[in-house]
């Protein structure tokens, strides 16, 4: 499909692009590149653009380097509110973290950041259970071919019905059949209704029906083609962004909102809240889920246009708790509390009061859960939190405090953690990956084709970069 001029506005967007200033007061080109956004991505593409002898000037709306890589540096063991694990085959993170001195630490956990005593602590149903109780326990109402199934690995039972995928970009070319959601699959395979429930619980997405089959099946690739030991970045995952921020010649501006994005033949002029910048080229790296609350006029194929405006974002919200002893290792049960109630989901262990970090817990829940959480007073969510954490685990009765709550959905430079291909839309993000624009092109770990996580963010800034060179 030719391409056509599409205009997505929010708020006072069209005001201000009906009233914009005439093109004799845009002022002079000021960049070869502006590029929208301080993570991985965008700091990659104003990388490789500088070696190659363009003028870049990076945009950021937040008052820190980093974009969704964010380390709580003022909280106790400056825990982690972003990406955490850096996959053995992250070949690009990897170069660039040796090239800049970044040491990596190996051996950590999953949801935490930490090594985790195997198995969960499971409250489902009202009653508390440990894995190895899990199968007689009267909470379980799983069909008797499940009920040795634990629901934190109910999802992998599954995976029968999914696509196969050789490779990490095979998904590229997946049929339209394929693009079901999670829910038909599972209703195709025979699963109860008490499973889809427990597999919903603590889903890594918004829901069932909305996360597509083929989201799934490119997650098993990608694990497949990683295999290997995962290691974090020491000292926390911001200062990677942070160390390449230091190293361009043009330092990312930060707290400059974009408020609209204006293509036009010969060039892009941004505007921002109190002035524009107007350049030869345009890398917007931002999540769409943020873009579409941003003005844009811009020549986009309609597949693009539809993952602006509809690609879903993973709704995700925590609480970092402080406890005053480690008493995960005093009651003998596992240390990672699984639950099906929305608003504790999953309970993980930060550090145990060692020398490497004080004694810590993170809330972590999703979808539907993190909404409830968003929506409750914080006095009211702190001590809900803590009277349900001491209902489900009694050893951690009077030992707890709420010090930080945090939503990703509520940051307006994000309003969600990661992408995820919703149901129908895999054939229209892979058009959307393989789009390269005239003045404007996109990048960010949504737009990746063969990676995912903080390699799938490097991976599309060095596309996008890649695009303006043959441009220019």
């Amino acid at each position: 499909m030719m391409p056509t001029r599409r205009s997505f506005l929010a708020g006072g967007g069209a005001a201000l692009l009906a009233g914009a200033a005439p093109r004799a007061a845009w002022g002079s080109t000021q960049a070869d590149v502006a590029i929208i956004g301080a993570g991985l991505a965008g700091l990659n593409a104003a990388h490789i653009l500088e070696q190659a002898g363009l003028r870049t000037v990076t945009i950021e709306a937040e008052r820190r380097i980093g974009g969704r890589l964010h380390t709580l540096d003022d909280l106790p063991g400056a825990p982690e509110a972003g990406g955490i694990q850096v996959g053995a085959r992250y070949q690009r993170l990897h170069t660039i973290a040796d090239r800049l001195g970044i040491a990596r630490d190996t051996g950590e956990g999953a949801g935490a950041g930490r090594v985790q005593v195997p198995g969960n602590l499971y409250h489902i149903n009202g009653q508390s259970v440990a894995s190895e109780g899990w199968q007689a326990s009267a909470a379980n109402t799983l069909p008797d071919d499940k009920r040795d199934v634990e629901p934190a690995s109910l999802l992998r039972a599954y995976l029968s019905p999914l696509p196969r995928f050789e490779n990490t970009s095979d998904w590229l070319n997946t049929s339209i059949e394929h693009d079901i959601s999670l829910h038909q699959m599972l209703l195709q395979a025979g699963a109860s209704g008490e499973e889809m429930r427990l597999i919903e619980a603590n889903l890594n997405g918004n829901s069932l029906a909305g996360l597509s089959r083929v989201h799934l099946a490119r997650s098993v690739a990608n694990f497949r083609a990683g295999a290997g030991p995962v290691s974090t970045i020491t000292g926390g995952s911001q200062r990677l962004p942070e160390a390449m921020a230091a190293e361009l010649r043009e330092a990312p501006r930060l707290g400059e909102r974009v408020t609209a994005i204006m293509e036009e033949d010969d060039g892009v002029t941004i505007h921002l809240t109190d002035h524009t910048i107007r350049a030869k080229h345009c890398i917007c790296t931002i999540p769409f889920s943020a873009l579409r609350h941003i003005a844009m006029s811009a020549r986009l194929t309609s597949a693009i246009a539809r993952m602006v405006a509809g690609l879903p974002y993973t709704r995700a919200s925590f609480a970092y708790i402080e406890a005053r002893s480690a008493f995960w290792r005093e009651d003998g049960l596992p240390d990672t509390l699984w639950s099906d109630d929305p608003l504790i989901g999953r309970v993980f262990v930060l550090g145990d009061g060692d020398q490497t970090a004080p004694p810590m817990l993170k809330l972590w829940t999703t979808g539907a859960g993190a909404d409830l959480l968003d929506r409750m007073p914080r006095e009211d969510a702190d001590r809900t939190i803590i009277n349900k954490i001491e209902t489900m685990r009694p050893s951690a009765r009077g030992k707890l405090r709420v010090l930080r709550h945090f939503s990703w959905q509520k940051s307006s430079s994000a309003r969600g953690i990661y992408h995820h291909i919703g149901t129908g839309m895999a054939r229209d993000l892979a058009a959307a990956t393989n789009w390269q624009g005239n003045r404007l092109n996109f990048a960010g770990e949504h737009l990746a084709q063969s990676s995912s996580g903080m390699e799938g963010a490097l991976e599309s800034g060095e596309t996008a970069a890649h695009r303006v060179l043959e441009l220019s």
